[in-house]
């Protein structure tokens, strides 16, 4: 998550372990509360109740950058993760599963869970083809659309044709902003540009509506809320698990972020709290 030098404050490690623990019983609430609007901000859909879960990087690296740490998994950690949800069930839904399903009324399969990449790394990619494609197992990628090329190019970001050939394996491409500012920061007509403008880019490069927007540090007010829906998108998310008390709880959805010391047990503990108070 940490980009161009900037990242959240979470605090120590200590602190973050302790507020994820906390936030295991916060997020069964909020998601089970939550009731997207198709279209009108008033016009509520029928609620669902599915857990999101938040990737950034994938590697052995977290340790030599601590400021980065809590933002990689360990790919054997990463892999065990993706196991246990097969072990215990679960199948995968993008957004655009859960909103056409939501706009036919028809409730959710269960167990099910929304997987997200965000920032479009290009190495995200290799992890997709590498371990969700041979399980059967399919992945949101929120990109911002000014680091992608049309072709790899060795930015470090995945290009245009990779996305293409992702989606052409059931995943899906969603929207990250253009530059990936802090949009409270931003001036109302750029701001706009920004939500609007990355919507556009994408539909025209992978061909399907773009309605879910992923706020670039997970940073949020009112003023972006509503320019958010303004904008056409029909949901967005967050990028991190505190609770909300906001309404229209599906213009700020926490995802779960597993952190490079957090093991398959608290990855299948978050989970099964979840299972339990659905």
């Amino acid at each position: 998550m940490p980009h161009n030098g900037t990242m959240l404050d979470r605090g120590s490690s200590t602190r973050t372990r302790r507020a994820q623990a906390v936030f295991v019983a916060v997020l069964v609430g909020l998601l089970l509360s939550v009731r997207p609007f198709i279209g009108d901000l008033h016009h509520a859909a029928p609620t669902f109740a599915v857990p999101i879960l938040m990737y950034h990087h994938i590697g052995d690296w977290g340790p030599s950058n601590p400021g980065w740490s809590d933002w990689v998994v360990k790919p054997a950690d990463f892999s065990a993760q993706l196991d246990w949800l097969k072990r215990e069930g679960y199948s995968t839904l993008t957004f655009r599963d859960i909103l056409a399903l939501q706009d036919r009324r028809v409730p959710l399969p269960p167990k099910s869970v929304v997987i997200t990449f965000d920032d479009g790394w290009a190495y995200q990619g290799v992890v997709a083809k590498a371990e969700l494609d041979p399980r059967g197992m399919r992945a949101v990628f929120f990109v911002y659309t000014g680091a992608i090329g049309a072709t790899p190019n060795g930015s470090g970001y995945i290009s245009w044709e990779e996305l293409r050939e992702l989606e052409r394996h059931g995943h899906e491409v969603q929207s990250h902003t253009i530059g990936h500012p802090r949009l409270v920061d931003l001036s109302t007509p750029v701001l706009a540009h920004e939500l609007a403008q990355s919507r556009l880019i994408i539909e025209r490069q992978v061909g399907h509506p773009v309605r879910v927007l992923a706020y670039p540090f997970g940073i949020h007010d009112d003023r972006v809320l509503k320019a958010t829906q303004e904008a056409g998108y029909d949901l967005a998310v967050r990028a991190d698990d505190s609770n909300s008390v906001l309404p229209h709880k599906n213009f700020h959805l926490p995802r779960i972020r597993m952190g490079y010391q957090d093991g398959i047990e608290m990855f299948a503990a978050h989970m099964r709290s979840f299972e339990q108070a659905r």
